[in-house]
């Protein structure tokens, strides 16, 4: 029976039940799952998709050392992870982990891996973040002190702050660290683990790159970064009836799979009278990344994405995210 996803964390029972103690952290992996792991890994490690990945994931994976067609042990991550940055990573049994333990381990500069991998069947897509996801996506990041800053900022202010104040921080979370875009080059390089981990997001994600080219959006010869922001601007009441609109598929559960979630968007378009050409024409909407925009939308959304976060710059990233959280942790 398949899940219909919401957004919502899902409790999927094992809470309750006894978490990895810091001693126990391994697992004896299957012949199975280690296939599945080189499957996904020679899936995505490949110059053609790889090259539309920040420069900086790069240089994470070359520190991580991750092998091609093995699982790792948290031993080996943490030997790779911790001498850059102090972080650590901790093997946990929830596959949904839920928020507040989540900003409570940040606290603690630890960072979860799930003991959950994806089947066969969901090699390209997975509405779940699996430990692939986790491993492959985020932790190269993890070894590089630019990453470790980042996410130190999220925990002192989730900690001290309102209940609305936590849903804008997990957005903002959400639309950097799993489905941000960075200008590189002024090129856009995909800086989010979300995209980096799956393969149908990751080449969904490259086709519009070269969309945005093809269909004149974006004049490559000129800097990207302010023409993105033009063209949102320009068509922002659209942009927030589509928003609105996906926000009511999304409570439905009627996006709870990569090809229905395709799907139901351009549905919707037609739906709103918005053609689906120009700056609306791709699968995705490219759009700056400020608090104000990333707080209409919802925090996830598993089966698709329907707007990616662009920043200048990882300096520009940092000053947004400061400009929300840090006056939250300065609270006494």
């Amino acid at each position: 029976m398949s899940t219909t996803y919401t957004g919502e964390i899902i409790d999927d029972g094992k809470g309750g039940k006894a978490e990895y103690s810091s001693t126990d952290q391994e697992i004896v992996f299957t012949d199975e799952q280690h296939g599945i792991w080189a499957s996904l890994y020679s899936g995505i490690q490949q110059p053609h998709l790889t090259e539309h990945i920040c420069r900086e994931w790069h240089r994470g994976m070359n520190r991580l050392k991750l092998a091609p067609t093995l699982i790792p042990t948290i031993k080996h991550l943490n030997e790779h992870i911790s001498p850059h940055t102090g972080w650590r990573v901790e093997r946990t049994v929830v596959r949904y982990t839920k928020a507040d333990d989540w900003y409570r381990k940040f606290a603690e500069r630890v960072f979860l891996v799930t003991d959950y991998l994806r089947t066969p069947e969901q090699m390209s897509f997975t509405p779940e973040p699996d430990m692939f996801h986790d491993i492959f996506g985020h932790l190269p990041f993890l070894t590089m002190d630019f990453y470790a800053k980042i996410e130190d900022k999220f925990a002192p202010a989730y900690l001290k702050a309102t209940q609305e104040e936590r849903e804008v921080i997990k957005r903002l979370a959400w639309y950097s660290t799993e489905f941000g875009i960075v200008v590189e080059d002024n090129r856009p390089r995909i800086f989010g683990a979300g995209i980096i981990s799956g393969r149908a997001e990751l080449t969904n994600t490259i086709m519009e790159f070269y969309r945005l080219d093809r269909d004149d959006v974006l004049d490559y010869r000129l800097d990207i970064y302010p023409q993105i922001c033009e063209h949102f601007y320009k068509n922002e009441k659209d942009v927030d009836r589509v928003i609105d609109g996906i926000n009511r598929l999304h409570a439905k559960g009627e996006m709870s799979s990569a090809e229905s979630g395709w799907n139901v968007v351009k549905k919707l378009y037609d739906e709103l009278g918005i053609a689906r050409k120009g700056y609306f024409g791709g699968e995705v909407l490219l759009a700056p990344f400020t608090v104000e925009a990333i707080a209409k939308i919802p925090k996830t959304v598993y089966a698709f994405n329907p707007v990616f976060f662009v920043f200048e710059s990882f300096q520009s990233l940092n000053e947004v995210l400061d400009s929300y959280l840090a006056p939250i942790a300065a609270r006494e």
